[in-house]
């Protein structure tokens, strides 16, 4: 900006000159017409000529007009224009005591030069409600009467801000049905480090498979599949620690992407903290590859392992995952999700692996509505052997993009102690603002 206004001062004397020469060679021709109009005809009520024979306020035919007497036009134009632009600077002894200061001060920014002083953060919220109907027997490790209900099933408050061009963070406030606030996520992102890497710090839901990073009530369904939700529960993971993410450099310039977690394990299914007396972390990673498909689809396809100390020793998780998804014209899209897990934890009943797996078919068949179809095939926890098969029909409805109704019905094969049930979901989800927008 600064020297914006020397460029426009230097201009403003090069016109004031030009002004000038120009003024200069125009009073011969100015007399010349004012002599012209002295012998000219006289006009009825005609202001009197003054000595020059010009009326009073009336500037000849080709005289350039001129600034009032005295001032160049240089002087005229510089009074519009403000003083010189100084650079930040943090304000003087004198001014803080309210004392007046000849010299003229800048914009002090006592920060990073180009921040904003007030941080205004991005505020969302959501709301998930859910009314549950099943006919589970007594004697079934289900049975709860007190679930078959309208719950407000999760509230979220979340707050994003950009801190400065290369960093952000996020906090999100979680109040789920009949338990307390509570931090969810809380993390700072470094975007743009050497090496185009990412860095993420805090509390957050790290890449393990397609569903993790996506909260319950963004899921494509009412809960996350039994296939993962037996072992690393309903919430999924969402751990303490730090991620480093990059996409890896390769001669076919394909979209590899590497997720790499070190965690302070926390999740009541998969790790535990302490193991014995001695302090261990979980380690998590995600190896993803994508590519568009169908001229107007993509895939997504990888795998993600993750380990740590779990309930009795050691516990390992591996989880491949693939989608694709077709999408002919904006009203009609099909995607295809698929996920598997294996589980082993040591010592746990001498149970050995546990595996599970689902299928999901999502077909957005007409602007605003959804059709689905998820299989669902997952291990028993806890016991020596057992499976379990679920088949769910979905249908939703987007009122808008920030409203969502649900309806699912899912029946489940009778394994064990467990026998065969069949259960009804209704699901209203809310979204204000769109920081965590419904899918």
């Amino acid at each position: 900006m600064r020297a914006q206004m020397d460029a426009m001062q230097k201009r403003m004397d090069t016109l004031e000159g030009q002004v000038a020469a120009s003024a200069k060679s125009s009073k011969e021709t100015a007399a010349g017409a004012n002599q012209s109009v002295a012998h000219g005809p006289a006009v009825a009520n005609a202001p009197a000529p003054t000595d020059s024979g010009v009326p009073p306020g009336i500037t000849p035919a080709g005289v350039p007009l001129a600034p009032p007497s005295g001032e160049t036009l240089g002087q005229a134009v510089r009074q519009l224009i403000p003083g010189r632009v100084t650079g930040p600077q943090a304000p003087t002894i004198g001014a803080l005591a309210g004392q007046r200061s000849n010299e003229r001060q800048g914009v002090i920014i006592p920060s990073i030069q180009g921040v904003p002083q007030v941080f205004i953060p991005d505020i969302g919220a959501v709301g998930d409600f859910t009314l549950q109907q099943s006919d589970y027997k007594k004697g079934d490790p289900r049975y709860d009467p007190s679930a078959d209900k309208f719950t407000v099933r999760d509230t979220q408050i979340i707050l994003f801000s950009p801190i400065d061009p290369y960093t952000n963070a996020q906090i999100s406030i979680d109040k789920p049905n009949n338990g307390p606030f509570d931090i969810e996520e809380a993390f700072v992102v470094f975007n743009k480090l050497p090496y185009n890497l990412q860095v993420r710090a805090g509390q957050f839901r790290p890449v393990f498979g397609l569903l993790n990073a996506t909260d319950t009530f963004q899921l494509p369904i009412v809960n996350r599949p039994n296939a993962l939700a037996n072992y690393i529960t309903q919430d999924g993971f969402v751990e303490p620690g730090i991620n480093v993410s990059t996409y890896i450099p390769n001669p076919w310039d394909a979209a590899i992407k590497l997720d790499a977690n070190m965690l302070s394990g926390v999740n009541t299914l998969a790790f535990d903290r302490h193991q014995g007396q001695n302090f261990d972390y979980a380690y998590m990673g995600t190896l993803s590859y994508a590519r568009d498909l169908f001229g107007s689809g993509y895939m997504t396809a990888g795998a993600s392992m993750a380990g740590g100390p779990g309930p009795g020793g050691q516990a390992y998780y591996e989880d491949p995952f693939l989608q694709l998804q077709y999408a002919p014209d904006q009203r009609h899209i099909l995607t295809w999700s698929a996920e598997g897990l294996l589980v082993e934890q040591q010592a746990v009943g001498n149970h050995g692996l546990k595996r599970g797996v689902y299928s999901l078919l999502d077909y957005n068949f007409w602007l605003r509505y959804h059709a689905g179809f998820l299989l669902d095939i997952a291990d028993l926890p806890n016991v020596p052997s057992g499976t379990q098969v679920g088949v769910s029909p979905v249908l939703t409805y987007f009122l808008s993009d920030n409203t969502r109704l649900r309806a699912q019905y899912t029946h489940t094969t009778p394994s064990g102690s467990e026998r065969s049930a069949n259960t009804f979901f209704l699901q209203a989800t809310f979204a204000l603002g769109n920081l965590k927008p419904l899918d």
